[in-house]
């Protein structure tokens, strides 16, 4: 070992766990730290979570979210993690930086979110030109493609587009988020016939997926399911 290298790796660490920041050596396929692994488990949606839509069950009622039509023209939602601390980190990093090492964790547990169900297509909720020029990628399609690595039976396809720019989602209050997204995705590809699965990184009120759902079954998809990265608490 050459003189100082050791004290050099000390000082300028290789790699920091994505959610804490505490410096890290890298550790092949690992980007988080050990704690941070173990508090992510604790995020994962639960028995106490609607079977259809994985909404929080006050005291195992019924669904009020589905019954208010939440997820209308979603069959079946699928979401490994709650959207909060690690989780949500993880997704901010996937938006934001670095995607290479924040979107593996996630698109392993999607996988095993939807283990035993068989779709025709993946099909990413899709970002509006504009946004995707600015972004250089859509946060949703890596998911996708990512997830392959694990599902390699279920091919991607990028049926719909966003025809329009719209506000923000997260600035947004519940009734606005639906009016925002009314009427803003269009259907690109024919998926007459086709079981497909929505992919996204988040999902709040569901109604972008609601949107999603329209236009797909417009197109006269036979059925459309959703899998998340993260539900809203």
């Amino acid at each position: 070992m050459r003189p100082g290298k050791h004290l050099s790796s000390l000082l300028f660490p290789r790699a920091r766990c994505l959610c804490c920041n505490d410096p890290r050596h890298l550790v092949a396929g690992q980007s988080l730290c050990p704690r941070c692994r173990d508090a992510l488990l604790e995020m994962k949606t639960s028995h106490l979570c609607c079977p259809r839509c994985l909404s929080f069950l006050n005291q195992e009622k019924a669904c009020s979210f589905c019954a208010r039509g939440g997820l209308s023209g979603i069959e079946r939602a699928y979401a490994p993690f709650i959207y909060r601390d690690e989780a949500r980190m993880l997704v901010l990093r996937l938006k934001f930086g670095p995607f290479e090492e924040a979107g593996p964790p996630l698109a392993m547990a999607m996988a095993q979110a939807i283990t035993g169900q068989g779709f025709d297509f993946l099909v990413p909720v899709p970002l509006y030109r504009d946004n995707l020029r600015e972004r250089g990628f859509n946060q949703a399609e890596l998911l996708a493609r990512m997830l392959q690595h694990h599902r390699p039976e279920l091919p991607l396809l990028l049926a719909l587009e966003k025809t329009s720019k719209t506000r923000r989602q997260s600035s947004l209050g519940h009734e606005e988020r639906f009016v925002n997204a009314r009427h803003k995705y269009r259907t690109v590809a024919n998926v007459s016939g086709k079981k497909l699965l929505l992919i996204d990184d988040v999902r709040t009120t569901g109604a972008t997926a609601q949107d999603c759902a329209r236009a797909l079954k417009e197109a006269n998809a036979h059925s459309i399911s959703l899998l998340t990265a993260t539900v809203a608490a």
